[in-house]
């Protein structure tokens, strides 16, 4: 277990839904002059058949966004740990340009990682970019990925540093996006049951969802992911309940009454509404959020019968050069050697 932090954390990290909604300075708006360098960005790599994952930052220029997505990333970094974007114009551009344009921005930010294929439907390279929809699957299935349903998802981290999400279109009803602070959590807990910050340390058995194997052949990881780890004098978080759950049900255990009671707890402060801010994330918004000291979760949905008119996000995972120390064998979500090394896949792009 890593040093546990017994004092509160004071800064702008540790916000609730009231600090978010009397300060909106983590709300960006596009400027037209900001729109039109966009597009014009978009127009040249389309003009030399540059697909994603094809182009870098000097073939997608944007010498006027620079101070703006600057800021965002301070916001995300050393702030809120949140920024939204809004205006982009989803709806003039297809598919394909939609993603070279989510592309264009991220490379701005860092570096994109590899996600899951089954959640890619767009045939975007090495599944750069992931197109969270309702693929018809069953949550409570083993191995499926809850970004491929319509089912409420609780809050979780993502395995990056960063994780920026394009709405597209909105769902018929429902699919509210919510965001919730990891250290106002902590705070909470700490002000509150103490006693369970020590299991929340100590850590947990992950799912890896068929993913890959432990060394034991096991679909877990080998070691606990620590909920909580305090390192170079900074709070940092990774945390998924359902991935908690199901590796129990792989390995026909079940938790210490005091572990479950913990992550339990964790859930609970999660999903209260003065930690928990809503965002009704409307096409052309984009979300950009850090997977260390946020949560992120959304509500089910209801679609429309026409597939061309579903909810449909586009998701980036990204990797931030100097984002943070994190503690030794932790990184972006997963323990290093357990699965997917996050660090040597990012090297690849």
């Amino acid at each position: 277990m890593t040093d546990m932090l017994r004092q509160p954390v004071t800064d702008r990290s540790a916000w609730k839904v009231a600090d978010m909604e009397r300060d909106r300075s983590w709300v960006y708006e596009l400027t037209p002059e900001a729109l039109a360098e966009i597009d014009a960005a978009l127009g040249a790599v389309e003009r030399r058949g540059l697909k994603v994952g094809e182009f870098g930052t000097g073939d997608f220029a944007l010498p006027g966004l620079e101070g703006l997505l600057s800021r965002a990333m301070a916001e995300v970094r050393d702030g809120r740990g949140a920024a939204l974007i809004r205006g982009l114009p989803v709806e003039k551009y297809g598919p394909d340009a939609l993603s070279t344009l989510l592309w264009g921005l991220g490379i701005h930010v860092g570096r994109p990682l590899p996600q899951r294929a089954s959640l890619n439907l767009g045939g975007v390279r090495d599944n750069l970019i992931a197109h969270i929809t309702d693929q018809g699957l069953d949550y409570n299935a083993l191995n499926v990925n809850g970004s491929a349903t319509s089912a409420e998802q609780q809050p979780h981290t993502d395995p990056a540093d960063v994780v920026a999400l394009l709405c597209v279109r909105k769902a018929k009803a429902g699919g509210i996006s919510r965001v919730v602070s990891a250290v106002t959590i902590h705070n909470d807990i700490l002000a509150t049951r103490p006693d369970l910050l020590e299991p929340l340390y100590d850590g947990y058995l992950y799912d890896l969802r068929g993913d890959a194997a432990n060394s034991s052949g096991q679909q877990v990881t080998d070691g606990r992911i620590p909920v909580f780890t305090y390192h170079a004098g900074q709070l940092s978080c990774v945390f998924n309940a359902k991935m908690i759950e199901t590796a129990q049900r792989k390995l026909g255990t079940e938790l210490p009454e005091r572990e479950r009671e913990a992550y339990q707890t964790f859930l609970a402060r999660a999903l209260d509404p003065a930690n928990r801010l809503d965002m009704d994330l409307q096409p052309g918004d984009l979300q950009i959020i850090s997977n260390y000291t946020m949560l992120h979760a959304r509500t089910g949905w209801v679609e429309e019968g026409d597939p061309a008119r579903r909810r449909l996000m586009l998701r980036l995972w990204l990797r931030v050069e100097d984002f943070r120390d994190t503690a030794p064998g932790v990184a972006s979500g997963y323990v290093r050697g357990s699965t997917v090394d996050v660090g040597r896949a990012a090297a690849a792009y």
